[in-house]
């Protein structure tokens, strides 16, 4: 399949661009996150194990970004 843009990265940036071009343009976009998706993340420091060291970290990377985990304040 052809796209007219790749955006690598799916945190706040990547959608809100991926969204704008969509809603402006109606560009094809191919969206790539080295992380998992938001329900499969899953951080053993939140069970009590402290900080693993994943690669790549699920509190950092995957749809969202660390905004997945934030009270949604961009700043």
């Amino acid at each position: 399949m052809k796209y007219d843009v790749i955006i690598v990265g799916a945190g706040p940036a990547g959608i809100f661009s991926a969204l704008e071009m969509v809603d402006k343009a109606s560009f094809r976009i191919l969206m790539l996150d080295k992380g998992p998706n938001l329900e499969q993340r899953k951080c053993p420091a939140s069970r009590g194990f402290g900080c693993m060291n994943c690669e790549p970290c699920a509190l950092l990377c995957g749809w969202g970004g660390a905004g997945a985990f934030s009270d949604g304040k961009l700043t």
